[in-house]
């Protein structure tokens, strides 16, 4: 039937842009689609489509109710643009500026660290007490080597909440404007905030161990925590 191969084509997605919609990553729509979540038809060249009607219907019925795999979907899908607001931010800082690149790369293999421990946290890959003794030891990893390298506590504050800040923005955004969130979903904001602020307390104590601060330098109970959520 030309007509409705025609019809079909001209409202069809690829993969990207189809993933790009659901706002996860190709990954993500591949599993849904081999669980049969979303449907999907095969051109006769072999490509993956999506009918965009399809996916707004999915797109309606998961603003309903999200569970667990959603929330894991939209942190994968944490915005580069994000990222790169973050490093562009730093790449003015006086203390980043003069870092090598060998620190650079440290930096960013300590919080890559800590995007993985809060999605095992919250998909239960690690308990309670294991996430935290886990956070506890990227704080102090964190802490020991920004003390290191010679950044001052305020800076090293602002440096992880930089990382920080995605994760619990990640978590926020797909609560807004849905009904409700589905089993433990539903904690997963409280369970970033408390593993992250393990993360932010040892790094804290780390680094005031590391030192001793001149009279008049800032200590804990000098930093301003609020902006931490």
């Amino acid at each position: 039937m030309p007509a409705e191969q025609g019809r079909k084509e001209s409202a069809s997605l690829t993969i990207g842009q189809a993933r790009k919609m659901l706002g996860v990553s190709e990954a993500t729509l591949r599993h849904w689609t081999d669980e049969g979540k979303i449907k999907a038809f095969i051109t006769p060249g072999g490509h993956r489509r999506y009918l965009e009607s399809e996916i707004r219907n999915f797109m309606g019925a998961k603003r309903r109710v999200h569970g667990m795999d959603d929330l894991v979907a939209k942190m994968e899908a944490v915005p580069l643009h994000e990222i790169h607001i973050a490093r562009s931010h730093f790449a003015q800082a006086a203390w980043y500026t003069g870092l090598s690149d060998d620190s650079k790369d440290r930096l960013r293999e300590l919080g890559n660290s800590l995007y993985n421990l809060a999605v095992d946290y919250i998909t239960r890959k690690k308990k309670h007490e294991e996430a935290v003794e886990a956070a506890r030891e990227i704080g102090h990893r964190f802490g020991e080597y920004l003390a290191q390298i010679g950044v001052s506590l305020p800076d090293s504050v602002e440096a992880f909440l930089m990382h920080r800040t995605p994760l619990i923005n990640a978590a926020n955004e797909l609560v807004k404007g849905r009904e409700s969130l589905q089993g433990r979903a539903a904690e997963a904001i409280p369970m970033l905030v408390q593993i992250t602020d393990e993360v932010l307390l040892s790094l804290i104590q780390a680094q005031q161990g590391c030192a001793n601060p001149p009279e008049g330098q800032d200590n804990v109970d000098d930093i301003d925590l609020t902006a931490a959520v």
